[in-house]
């Protein structure tokens, strides 16, 4: 909201999917009972490069539907303090080398378990070795750095991390898995900390766990290429862990534990990348015989393959392990091994309350690689088998991450009643799926087989938070209303997001994905006029300028979203749906020449009418109405004259035509031209050559299309004129001719450009230099146009040099401020900042640029701003 001296800022929607690693989403359990609990939904928290995405659900109204709908938002970002190791970041320029948090995880509470003053605290582990931890209280979190060696050589990435938490309630203990082993770190509440390291061979997992003996346990699963161990302690809050010994039988890494328990027993699920899963059964029991003394094998590989071969001679029901603790000892049995995933099994799940739905006591979900969530129960016979198979995998067989799903990473249900299941999906979308329980009198009947009541409570399929799973490279807002914003990434997707009405406020949803393209999309812009609304172009790094026109069934469920937003009536000829070939990339029309999908016709049966995850990257295409040849290179940016009329003028001078001005990567002055394109002709009307020597990474037209701003790489900046009627008509067949230019118009690249949109002799430029400048077009004494510098200000954020931050794009806000403009700053580093621009005529002017307000750094991100639009 803008005021005349004051501007807030709100957060109402951060989009985002979730890091792709295994280890990236954790659940926090519903904390209902509690009198100042902040939820009373049990919240997904998730990572997504180096922010932490907490999300709950929330309730919407869709416009011609009895029923309210469900969705997943996020409504809290934490972003990390802790800065990157710079002497890695010079060393690796790959994009593998991108630091993100690699693992979350929910710190243990042994002493605390069920008590309503738990804390919740989390553990989050880098890609660079990097390890923090986020304490809520009083609804609010705070990091604490515990590791962070900048100043040391490239970390090892961390693959897991488990913790405890101590009677204290401040100090940690802490194990971190990598390809370097498993470290013990200690906490202490004054900022101290020890470490050692407890296996020195990779791991891949770790969990605590307090048995029902009340001894606390901490599992280590290694990732030793053959021979994998689950590695057991016995954890103390005042001294080291005691090694107790081992549990052989898998035959690849070990990806997964999770932990459940009856009356008297533990039971430990294990998974691996051998596709098994091994069930653990932990039973104690009273014993007068001294504890034995195990020596600490953890980093010994050497006997591997005998100690598992012996344990595979042992007989059925023959004890694997014992753990000696006081005057008790747990036997360890393996009770069950289940085979029915085909690929790695990537994550296991107990059911927290199975009994009212299966009748058993022990229900285990797993994911795999293999795109199945497996639900498991033990048959009258005792053995385990899958008794459901959870959703469907869906999207394009074969196609881009954005289109199919390549496998589940991880799954979680939820930890208090099991009302909800996660899936984690390769690439990093969530889907979240609901038990069907309109037949619940029916599972209630004790007669029925577990196989037969899962066959009457199926799991169906809801809407959940997604995102793009790459950088964001380009954005824009629909140009006739502003009814939705596209967006494009490297991910090779453009998805499109409108608001909907709920409970929580204002909520926004993916409600299509026009393109899933098989190259990354580095830019786009909205075609959509009142003639003919919901047309878009891209472009790619295939060389090519793409045309998409939307279909019959975006505009319905844009009605249905957004009903406000869409009464104008839609007389535009649409088909239904669009279709990807099998070979190419052009979306076709037709079903004749389409993938084979791995769906039925329409969205999936479900109970939402929302679109799905599976079904955004295939169902919800647009066809291709046109393609525009010209360039030689990769396109790198791209505009038109309905994009710089974000304000709507009562001015008859208005540029009628629709343009668009596109440019491509260059290292010369032949392909470092512009083009201009008449989209509706499908035809170049000018190439704008002769004014850069490489690439042009800004381009801005006026808001009367008069006028196009162009600079980049090369630093120098080109205004580019329209022609007048006359020139045209006397022979001349362009458009636009260079009027003015100024080399070296910023020290450094320019990144960004843009028009005030109510003021057209008036533009911003931004740079790598750290510096913003505003300039004017002017009419010289000889009739000439040119430019005129009229401000120049660095943003108050200051880089890791002590120098002002780059800034990456600039912004004129369509609303006027008393005296001045509203200008949005996109930074280096993710934040963002508001200043106040004085528009004047010329240079000698009094007023001055002035700061406004900063966006605070958990509602900003965590990685340079490419875009902002408003």
């Amino acid at each position: 909201m803008v005021g005349e001296n004051s501007i807030s800022c709100q957060m109402l929607h951060h989009g985002a999917a979730a890091s792709s690693s295994s280890k990236a989403v954790v659940l926090i359990p519903s904390t209902e009972s509690l009198s100042s609990s902040p939820a009373k939904e049990s919240e997904i928290v998730y990572s997504s490069d180096s922010i932490l995405n907490i999300a709950r659900p929330a309730t919407i109204q869709l416009s011609g539907n009895d029923n309210k709908e469900t969705i997943w938002n996020v409504y809290e970002t934490l972003r990390t303090s802790t800065k990157a190791n710079m002497t890695s970041s010079n060393a690796v320029s790959t994009v593998t080398a991108r630091r993100e948090i690699t693992c979350v995880s929910l710190v243990h509470t042994p002493k605390l378990d069920g008590a309503v003053n738990d804390p919740t605290v989390l553990l989050c582990g880098f890609s660079d070795g990097t390890l923090t931890s986020w304490l809520r209280s009083s609804n609010a979190w705070k990091e604490r750095i515990l590791v962070n060696d900048c100043d040391k050589e490239y970390g090892r990435s961390i693959t897991d991390v488990g913790g405890m938490l101590l009677e204290d309630g401040t100090s940690v203990i802490a194990v971190s898995c990598s390809s370097g082993g498993a470290d013990y770190h200690e906490f202490g509440n004054n900022s101290s900390s020890s470490k050692f390291s407890l296996v020195q061979i990779p791991t891949n997992v770790v969990k605590f766990q307090t048995l029902q003996s009340k001894t606390t346990l901490l599992l280590i699963g290694t990732a030793a290429p053959r021979y994998n161990k689950i590695h057991i302690y016995r954890s103390g809050s005042q001294q080291r862990p005691t090694y107790c010994g081992s549990l052989a039988g898998h035959e690849d890494w070990i990806t997964c534990f999770d932990w459940s328990h009856t009356t008297a027993l533990d039971y430990l699920a294990s998974g691996s990348q051998d596709g098994r899963i091994r069930l653990w059964k932990f039973e104690a029991k009273h014993t007068e015989s001294p504890p034995r003394v195990q020596p600490d094998l953890a980093g010994d590989l050497s006997d591997g393959e005998s100690r598992a071969e012996e344990q595979d001679d042992l007989e059925e029901g023959e004890s694997r392990l014992e753990i000696f603790h006081d005057t008790r000892v747990t036997s360890v049995y393996l009770e069950a091994l289940l085979i029915g995933h085909e690929e790695p099994v990537t994550s296991v799940s107990w059911h927290p309350c199975p009994k009212s739905i299966y009748g058993q006591d022990l229900i285990l979900i797993s994911s795999s690689m293999d795109r199945t969530i497996l639900v498991w129960g033990e048959h009258e016979s005792g053995i385990w088998t899958p008794i459901s198979r959870v959703g469907s995998a869906g999207g394009i067989l074969g196609g881009s991450v954005g289109s199919s799903l390549l496998g589940f990473l991880n799954t979680q249900i939820e930890p208090v009643n099991g009302t909800w299941l996660l899936g984690h999906g390769y690439g990093g979308a969530l889907h979240i799926f609901y038990p069907d329980l309109s037949q619940g009198e029916s599972v209630m009947d004790g007669t029925l087989s577990v196989e037969e009541r899962a066959s009457l409570v199926p799991w169906k399929a809801m809407s959940c938070v997604t995102g793009h799973f790459d950088g964001i490279t380009d954005l824009c807002w629909e140009a006739e209303f502003g009814s939705y914003l596209i967006t494009v990434s490297n991910d090779q997707t453009c998805r499109i997001w409108a608001p909907s009405q709920a409970d929580c406020g204002e909520a926004w949803i993916e409600i299509a994905r026009p393109l899933v393209h098989g190259y990354g999309i580095n830019a786009v812009t909205s075609l959509s006029t009142s003639d003919h609304r919901h047309m878009l172009i891209s472009g790619s790094d295939e060389k090519e300028i793409r045309a998409f026109d939307a279909t019959a069934g975006f505009v319905k469920r844009l009605d249905m979203v957004s009903p406000e937003d869409s009464n104008e009536e839609d007389s535009v000829q649409r088909v239904e749906r669009a279709f990807i070939p099998s070979l190419g990339l052009s979306n076709k029309a037709t079903a004749a020449d389409g993938a084979e999908e791995d769906t039925s016709m329409g969205f999936s049966k479900s109970g939402s009418k929302l679109p799905l995850e599976r079904d955004l990257g295939s169902v919800s295409l647009w066809p291709e109405v046109g393609k525009l040849y010209g360039h030689t290179s990769e396109v790198a940016r791209l505009t038109s004259t309905l994009e710089a009329r974000s304000c709507k003028v009562n001015d008859s001078s208005v540029h009628a035509d629709v343009l668009v001005a596109s440019s491509a990567k260059a290292r010369d002055v032949e392909t470092a031209c512009i083009r201009i394109w008449d989209v509706k002709e499908n035809r170049c009307l000018q190439v704008l050559a002769g004014g850069h020597k490489s690439t042009v990474v800004a381009l801005s037209f006026s808001p009367d299309g008069q006028y196009l701003v162009s600079s980049g790489k090369d630093r120098r900046l080109c205004l580019w004129e329209k022609k007048s009627q006359d020139s045209q008509e006397s022979g001349s067949q362009d458009l636009f001719s260079l009027c003015a230019a100024i080399d070296s118009s910023h020290k450094r690249i320019v990144w960004g450009a843009h028009f005030c949109p109510y003021k057209s002799s008036t533009f911003a430029t931004c740079s790598r230099d750290g510096s913003v400048k505003i300039w004017n077009t002017c009419t010289s004494d000889t009739g000439n146009t040119e430019i005129e510098e009229v401000f120049q200000f660095n943003p108050t954020t200051l880089s890791a040099n002590n120098k002002p931050e780059s800034v990456t794009t600039v912004a004129f806000a369509p609303c006027q401020l008393k005296g001045g403009a509203l200008l949005a700053l996109g930074l280096e580093n993710g934040l963002i900042e508001l200043w106040k621009v004085p528009i004047v005529e010329g240079r000698g002017s009094e007023l001055l640029p002035e700061f406004l307000h900063s966006i605070p750094p958990q509602q900003c991100h965590a990685s340079t701003v490419k875009k902002i639009a408003w």
